[in-house]
């Protein structure tokens, strides 16, 4: 068994990954949720050899990670209404399971032939799966009926000289975030159901729930990814609505903080908008605006509002129905919105529904 840090050889120790995986060898690596082994799932050999280390039977399904829905749909079906949730879950840690099509070896796809698919918010496992060009096994690294790891030396602990034999290769890279392993959703019928709660909750009806700030920082940050692909030549400006006290604030202050901000992110009621500048490869600056305050167009106007928008800016925008609808609708073209609403559920539970544009 070799042990590799991902870093500071990062495209090294990928190559070395690949070349494992594709000789039908297993492989410990970091995602964005735990550790997880990694085979080929189209390699008999290699799926029994993870069978084996698991102490799993055949039939209990095993998640694969793809790069995208293109990867996805070659091995399982996928309806419209997954490819939409596939647009607005992915990445991020959540695992859809789907009709499979009976391409992988025998263990990957459950009794009922249903397929795990993954596409985590992990560039080391995306720019690895360009590498290989198919998907990769993405079941945490741990014994069947044991806690998942964040760590190496941790997971090498619970293992026998028998079992370490059967890696290969594990790529380190540290100890990990303690987040919770991915969100398992059955979307094998028009009725979703959550098989396992994981680090981001998705209630019934397909939207996201919240039970405290810190998963709205969560969200906050899952769809702050989501717009990497979106065209660099237009604003990003994410419209946040709901009632008092029900997260628009947290919302942005989490958003200011995974762009780099430092400095105190003040709710700008009174001000109406802050400004902050960035070190962020693709953004210049963020703003903050809170629009609780206007009572009409002659306020909104006296905001010079549109001379604050430019390309290299992303902005948060609370309360944005009080702009009024031709003021919303002039931004609209001129800005990739992305409208985010949040509903009370109870004390400490909202709902946070958005829409996501085509990139």
């Amino acid at each position: 068994m070799l042990i590799l840090p991902l870093f500071p050889n990062y495209q090294k120790t990928l190559a070395q990954t690949a070349t494992e995986i594709q000789a039908g060898n297993l492989v410990v690596f970091p995602s964005d949720t735990v550790y997880i082994l990694a085979v080929d799932p189209s390699n008999q050999t290699a799926v029994d050899k993870l069978l084996a280390f698991k102490n799993r039977w055949p039939g209990k399904a095993i998640s694969i990670a793809v790069l995208n829905s293109d990867m996805a749909q070659q091995y399982a079906h996928l309806n419209q209404d997954t490819l939409n949730l596939y647009q607005n879950l992915f990445p991020g840690p959540f695992t859809i399971i789907s009709p499979g099509k009976n391409l992988l070896a025998r263990g990957i796809e459950a009794e009922n032939q249903s397929l795990g698919i993954r596409i985590p918010d992990s560039p080391p496992i995306l720019d690895l799966l360009k590498i290989i060009k198919k998907p990769i096994t993405a079941t945490s690294a741990n014994l069947s009926g044991r806690t998942p790891h964040y760590s190496v030396s941790a997971f090498l602990k619970t293992l026998s000289l028998k079992k370490q034999s059967l890696i290969s290769l594990v790529v380190d890279a540290g100890t990990l975030p303690k987040n919770k392993p991915s969100t398992v959703i059955d979307a094998l019928d028009s009725d979703l159901k959550i098989l396992r709660p994981g680090q981001i909750l998705l209630s019934p009806d397909h939207q996201l729930i919240s039970n405290s700030e810190t998963e709205t920082s969560q969200i906050a940050q899952h769809l702050l990814n989501k717009i990497k692909n979106y065209s660099p030549l237009k604003p990003i400006v994410f419209l946040l609505s709901g009632d008092l006290g029900c997260g628009k604030t947290v919302f942005a202050r989490a958003l200011a903080t995974n762009l780099g901000v430092t400095q105190k992110i003040l709710s700008p009621t009174f001000v109406i908008y802050n400004h902050y500048p960035l070190s962020h490869p693709t953004f210049k600056s963020f703003y903050h605006f809170d629009l609780y305050r206007l009572k009409n167009n002659f306020e909104f106007k006296e905001l010079h509002f549109f001379e604050h928008f430019n390309c290299s800016s992303i902005y948060a925008l609370e309360w944005p129905e009080n702009m009024g609808q031709k003021n919303l609708h002039q931004l609209q073209q001129i800005a990739t919105t992305i409208p985010v609403t949040f509903h009370y559920l109870g004390p400490n539970q909202r709902q946070i529904s958005f829409t996501l544009p085509q990139p």
